[in-house]
């Protein structure tokens, strides 16, 4: 396989890639996810953070897939696909970056959830007297 071909095939080997990890993050996280929206008074909020939830993860991994340059320090594509280790020193690159983003997107999932959740008016107890059922 040449330098070209193979610059092609794991461009998008990776991009399929990111895809991958980032529903494979949905998948792992999406129950939890639900569980914790069940809990909020407002169903509404509850049913859009569960609608926006695997966009919230598949753009980013998409975007640090984006991020990175093959044109670093190089003019040209001739001087692009010479270098094979270069390629792979990217597309390690690509991978690496996809992974930090997703981090981050599920950091952000978390704070925004966890606001969320703090911003909920409190629930009153079966005594109705506003203060939750304390034994």
């Amino acid at each position: 396989m040449s330098n070209e071909q193979y610059l092609i095939v794991s461009y998008f080997f990776v991009g399929v890639l990111s895809t991958v990890i980032a529903m494979a993050v949905y998948a792992f996280l999406r129950r939890p996810l639900a569980g914790l929206a069940g809990v909020f008074p407002n169903r509404n909020l509850a049913s859009v953070l569960r609608k926006l939830f695997p966009a919230g993860l598949l753009l980013p991994a998409l975007a640090g897939f984006l991020s990175v340059s093959y044109h670093g320090c190089h003019e040209s594509y001739q001087s692009i696909i010479a270098d094979r280790s270069y390629l792979v020193d990217k597309n390690q690159q690509q991978i690496s970056t996809i992974c930090f983003f997703l981090m981050l997107a599920v950091l952000v999932w978390g704070v925004v959830v966890l606001l969320s959740l703090v911003t909920q008016p409190k629930q009153p107890g079966p005594g109705g007297d506003g203060e939750p059922n304390r034994r």
